[in-house]
């Protein structure tokens, strides 16, 4: 996708200040209210759409310090639970965005806050979105509000190696309170026409798709001989105190990490030519390719991507605003589900606005993907293609408490949960966004300084 605004379409720019004026209107309810942070909680009589692709009746809910701790009918909460009956209404796990841009290009729209891209040299592996990552960021309250709790912001796609991936709750004021405790380690590549057109026209490699596969099999080379040269240390000098260093170098240890199977690899990737040639180099360097994204061709190699064990992380529709994205289908999620190929939708935010994250799902369902897969599109199968899989995207005992209930189907359109569970905290619900308040200056402008600067 055209990731970083650096690639974008005049039209596309108009969008993207409608979108940033629309945050910056000013909202008397922006003070931080306080937070009830129940360390029991009970949802009661809800239609529990658990994601695992079981669908129960009339059943409660109770969690506690964060976590689900019992699912069934007439569960029984202590004295200080605090207790909301639903009536039947909807509850789904928290949606998991696996591919997102919030907080390293942040609204409003200007070129101070857009940080996703080190466009200085096509491979900056060791780069982190962590760094770049800016809590306020005005979108974060939208996404939480259209029921994203947890996201994957990845850094963009003007780059062969673009650099490494931050894990985020939604909910928070500082990255420190926002960032997932433990969580995997991954990283962003981009395949075909953005690296080759940000370096082309330096007239630097790569310029075609030919520099494009012989730059990422230099880094790899040089990342493949510091891992040996460690193996070889580990083996031969380890309990040899006269020893020098074990070798490391800074800029590859990422890869060398992926190398030994310890970075999940996310990779932008439209078309069939390039989803071949990303396998044909993984195959050569023995690392695994977790997920490919954007994958508008991907409809036409499912078997390849079954083979492989590769998810796809798609668009539900959109398609036609580059060459790359011409053979698209809007029953793509449909085949590749059908094709039994892991389908995650993500809205490669702000490409799509992570407030209406739960439309991708409902376009996909409308185009033949079966409801519940629709609803796993953008819970269970991104929260397993990032690694989290064992701790969000489904509603079970065990898993963290990231709910959302819905006063409708989440797939009418225009859907927007009622209430927002994150870690069991209620983030939004009752009139209230919590997270906006850290979106916003003390006099409640929506992040406008006023001071002159």
């Amino acid at each position: 996708m055209l990731h970083g605004f650096a690639f974008m379409r005049p039209t596309c720019l108009v969008g993207a200040l409608v979108f940033s004026l629309a945050l910056l209107a000013p909202n008397a309810s922006m003070a931080r209210p306080p937070i009830a942070n129940d360390k029991t909680t009970l949802l009661r009589n809800g239609t529990v759409w658990t994601a695992t692709g079981v669908v129960l009746h009339q059943t409660d809910i109770l969690w506690r310090d964060g976590r689900i701790a019992a699912m069934g009918k007439n569960l029984l909460g202590r004295p200080d639970t605090h207790t909301i009956d639903v009536k039947g209404k909807i509850v789904t796990p928290g949606l998991v965005d696996m591919h997102s841009h919030l907080g390293v290009y942040a609204a409003p729209f200007a070129k101070a806050k857009q940080d996703g891209n080190e466009m200085t040299m096509p491979t900056t592996p060791f780069v982190r979105a962590i760094d770049a990552f800016d809590p306020e960021d005005l979108a974060i309250a939208r996404a939480v509000e259209g029921g994203v709790t947890t996201a994957l912001i990845l850094p963009g796609s003007g780059n062969v190696m673009g650099g490494q991936a931050l894990y985020v709750k939604l909910f928070g004021k500082t990255v420190a309170e926002m960032q997932v405790s433990n969580p995997p380690r991954a990283m962003k590549w981009a395949m075909g026409e953005n690296p080759k057109r940000v370096y082309g026209e330096r007239t630097m490699m790569p310029s075609a798709r030919l520099g494009h596969a012989w730059v990422m099999r230099q880094k790899l080379f040089d990342a493949r001989e510091v891992r040996d040269l460690q193996d070889r240390w580990d083996r031969d000098s380890k309990s040899d105190a006269k020893a020098p260093p074990r070798p490391f170098r800074p800029d590859l240890e990422p890869l060398v990490a992926l190398l030994r199977g310890e970075v999940l690899l996310q990779v932008h990737c439209y078309e069939v030519h390039d989803i071949e040639t990303l396998l044909r180099v993984a195959e050569e360097f023995n690392f695994k390719v977790a997920a490919i994204h954007h994958a508008l061709e991907a409809w036409k190699v499912p078997k390849l991507l079954k083979e492989h064990a590769v998810a796809v992380a798609t668009f539900a529709d959109l398609w036609g605003f580059k060459m790359e994205a011409y053979d698209a289908s809007a029953f793509s999620p449909k085949l590749l589900h059908e094709a039994g190929v892991r389908l995650a939708l993500k809205t490669d935010h702000p490409v799509l606005d992570a407030k209406w994250f739960a439309f991708e799902a409902a376009k996909a369902h409308h185009y033949g993907l079966p409801e519940q897969a629709a609803l796993q599109a953008v819970t269970r199968n991104p929260a397993l293609a990032i690694g989290l899989g064992n701790r969000i995207g489904t509603l079970e005992v065990g898993r963290d408490a990231d709910v959302l209930v819905w006063p409708q189907s989440p797939f009418v359109i225009g859907a927007q949960p009622e209430r927002v569970f994150i870690d069991g905290v209620q983030v939004v619900g009752d009139g209230v966004n919590a997270q906006a308040a850290w979106s916003v200056d003390a006099r409640g402008n929506a992040g406008v300084c006023g001071c002159g600067h």
